[in-house]
């Protein structure tokens, strides 16, 4: 084959590749290389770190301050939790909530026949899509029969965000309450649970909203 032919040859292929590249459509999940987000994920090490409070087997609910980098969605809350789903189960009907920083509840789902599970110590409670503005502060929180909760000893010491989208303030950092995270005791969440504000020791209490980031 002549060089002519070749170099003939060659920008054909590469004017229908692309063809073929700018055709191809851009899905949200791939704007983003991501779909619903967590601050913590399965495999991060930093879980490890965690222990149970055994003896303390007051109703309480959990919570952590965190901002969006970008606008997006939120579809539920998670919590770790060292339990069994049967031990869970026993405690239904479980709660979780969405906060303003100013303690404005945005909206709350409740598990009341059973609760989403994912190992290693994932439970999840659905919610009505609520949208969430970047840069905003928010308070996720859980509410948790029984107590017999898990935690990080002086897991905000520093800030957490695994994701790049999601992200939770140290304890110095935070603005809401008395650092982060937080939680408030309470027997009866179903009659007005308090907002949380107290916390204790910069523990982290391992609440995460479900969050999609809006396409763009």
């Amino acid at each position: 084959m002549s060089p002519v032919h070749r170099s003939r040859r060659l920008l054909a292929v590469c004017t229908i590749l692309a063809s073929t590249i700018a055709l191809a459509p851009v899905t949200p999940s791939a704007a983003h290389g991501s779909g619903v987000e967590y601050l913590y994920s399965p495999s991060d090490p930093y879980l490890d770190r965690r222990v149970q409070e055994v003896t303390d087997t007051s109703d309480v609910l959990l919570a952590v301050q965190w901002r969006p980098t970008v606008g997006g969605t939120v579809t539920g809350i998670r919590i770790c939790l060292d339990l069994t789903p049967q031990q869970v189960n026993s405690r239904l009907p479980l709660t979780g909530s969405l906060w303003t920083a100013g303690g404005e509840k945005l909206v709350t789902g409740a598990a009341s026949e059973g609760i989403q599970y994912a190992a290693p110590c994932f439970y999840k409670v659905s919610t009505s899509p609520t949208h969430v503005d970047a840069g905003q502060t928010y308070v996720v929180g859980f509410w948790l029969r029984g107590g017999q909760y898990s935690y990080v000893p002086n897991g905000f010491d520093e800030e957490r965000s695994t994701t790049g989208h999601l992200v939770a303030p140290s304890n110095a950092d935070s603005t809401v309450g008395a650092g982060n995270g937080l939680y408030v005791y309470n027997s009866d969440f179903g009659g007005g649970a308090a907002f949380p504000t107290e916390s204790w020791q910069n523990s982290d209490y391992l609440v995460s909203p479900a969050f999609t980031p809006d396409p763009h």
